[in-house]
């Protein structure tokens, strides 16, 4: 196997390398030392294959085509994307034994065995749950984290609806009034106007200039790693269900809709257009989702 081979092909590839039906999981089992790197039930290749292909398309995304180009710190990133969003421990798992059979096939060994070395680290930040839910006190989630880099990273959360990813690469226009998110999800790039919120704005500025110095002294992989364990024990704290950081997201999207339709006197559906359109979303369902 060829490790400078092209993601799309490795997909096609691994698809029939891995497939294990009709072989005894058993003397798989005696052969290999306890672990198949066989996939043995058609519905869990479907799901399997489903998770590599997700993953290929968001490293092309990104300008990754090759196997040799992708880093664990990619893979890393895509699983915390995931968490962000408040996605069960359960499909935490799934997309990690996904990517660790798929890197296993393609002869990234190391990729492979840094997800098992991670496996439990990863899949306990997400939630018992499948949906992203609302702080009801946002602020005093923020006011009893520890860290004071998870305390500006949670608040730009709150403040503009930013995946914790997109919080690093926030740029403040100070004289539009103007924040962007360049290469949001799906390389989209994202544009909030502040110049009804001023005082917000601020803030913003303010903040995003503290996160800088943070990131100039720790990095932004230790401060986002160890951003949600932080943010599981503030909602111990204070008694809030931890559904992970996408929770912040939600309260963006609930609070601004009572902006523009209460204060600016917006319709729902115009208020809905321009929170999608704020929150980096094509579809005006992605509003409605957060908002019930």
């Amino acid at each position: 196997m060829r490790k400078n081979m092209r993601l799309t092909y490795a997909l096609k590839w691994v698809g029939k390398v891995l497939d294990g039906r009709g072989r005894s999981k058993r003397e798989v089992y005696e052969e290999y030392g306890g672990r198949s790197p066989y996939i043995h039930s058609y519905s869990t290749r479907n799901r399997y294959l489903g998770v590599a292909k997700d993953f290929v398309k968001w490293e092309r995304e990104r300008g990754v085509n090759r196997v040799d180009k992708v880093s664990y710190e990619d893979v890393r990133e895509y699983l915390e994307e995931k968490i962000d969003r408040g996605v069960s421990e359960k499909t935490l798992k799934v997309n990690m034994s996904a990517l660790r059979k798929f890197f296993g096939a393609v002869g990234r060994d190391d990729i492979a065995k840094k997800i098992g070395e991670d496996y439990q680290e990863i899949y306990s930040q997400g939630r018992p749950s499948g949906r992203a839910l609302p702080y009801t006190n946002p602020q005093k989630v923020i006011e009893n984290l520890r860290d004071d880099a998870h305390k500006v990273v949670a608040e730009l959360q709150y403040l503009t609806g930013a995946r914790v990813g997109d919080v690093k690469k926030i740029e403040v226009d100070t004289e539009k009034r103007v924040v962007r998110i360049e290469k949001s999800k799906g390389g989209r790039d994202r544009e909030i106007d502040f110049s009804d919120r001023p005082e917000r704005f601020e803030r913003i500025k303010a903040l995003k200039e503290e996160l800088d110095r943070h990131m100039e002294e720790r990095g932004w992989k230790e401060i986002r790693e160890t951003y949600y364990e932080d943010l599981r024990e503030a909602c111990k704290k204070t008694g809030e269900v931890y559904t992970g950081s996408h929770s912040f997201r939600v309260n963006y999207a609930q609070e601004r809709f009572e902006e523009l339709t209460e204060e600016r006197g917006l319709s729902d559906k115009e208020a809905d257009q321009t929170i999608t359109e704020e929150l980096g979303h094509n579809r005006i369902e992605m509003s409605r989702y957060y908002r019930y």
